[in-house]
């Protein structure tokens, strides 16, 4: 998961204490920046004060979810007549998560909170039907495929998930093969796909926006991919596909043996 924040210090620490190692937490230090960020990396979900600056301006977090209006927000601040104003006013902009220091911010269900945001449910949804099959399997190789999942742009290619379950290739081969999955290079491929159908939803995105924010090198190839797995190009999948239906479609790609996808995956 990636969170981006703006926050004050002493709520980013107890944030980085919830978010533990294996996260990744981007910190920004201006509304632009923020806005830079979200635009350009894989962003689960923002976790911002709109007290930081000190006072109620609300215009640039208004700004910014008028642009990304599909991107999940957590407003983490400390109770006080200005943040409640805040929470009143941004609601209206479709903020539903709040978070109050010292009252509910205890670093498990905040953790909770933000792992069931809307931005991991089609990764989390292909994801636990993968995960049964590999019952048995080394737990390292679990780690790694629920790491894929998680963050497929972290991965260059499928020699570094397997070396990340700590295995060569051909042995990480056999044990999808044992496990009943598909090959390595379309369970990365499916891991990178999921995280892309939830970037394509939004409208503020790009291909070529979503192309980097899967770790793919150019969008042709993310095209090309898309077409392979389900038959339809981009802006189709955007428009006329639900995340259910997308899900049993990739599940049923991964959880199978089956020969190599037309696509290819670096």
């Amino acid at each position: 998961m990636e969170v981006a924040t703006r926050l004050s210090n002493p709520l980013l620490l107890h944030l980085r204490t919830v978010l533990g190692d294996e996260h990744d937490l981007t910190v920004t230090h201006s509304w632009s920046e923020l806005v830079d960020v979200v635009h350009q990396r894989p962003v689960d979900a923002i976790v911002v004060d709109p007290r930081i600056d000190g006072g109620m301006d609300l215009e640039p977090l208004e700004a910014l979810l008028g642009r990304f209006p599909a991107l999940p927000v957590v407003l983490y601040t400390a109770l006080s007549p200005d943040s409640v104003k805040a929470m009143v006013e941004l609601a209206k902009h479709g903020v539903r998560h709040v978070v109050l220091r010292g009252f509910d911010d205890n670093p498990r269900r905040f953790r909770e909170l933000l792992l069931e945001l809307p931005a991991r449910q089609v990764s989390d949804m292909v994801w636990a039907k993968v995960a049964p099959c590999l019952a048995g399997s080394p737990p390292l190789l679990e780690r790694a495929l629920w790491r894929l999942f998680d963050a497929p742009h972290r991965f260059e290619d499928v020699e570094a998930v397997a070396q990340a379950a700590g295995m060569t290739r051909r042995s990480f081969d056999r044990w999808l093969d044992r496990a009943g999955l598909a090959s390595a290079r379309k369970i990365v491929l499916g891991a990178r796909l999921a995280r892309a159908f939830y970037f394509l939803r939004d409208p503020a995105y790009q291909l070529s926006d979503v192309t980097r924010k899967v770790g793919l090198p150019s969008p042709r190839l993310l095209a090309r991919q898309i077409r392979a797995a389900t038959g339809l190009t981009p802006t189709a999948l955007r428009e006329s596909i639900l995340p259910e239906e997308f899900t049993e479609r990739l599940a049923a790609m991964l959880c199978r043996r089956g020969g190599e996808s037309h696509g290819t995956v670096r």
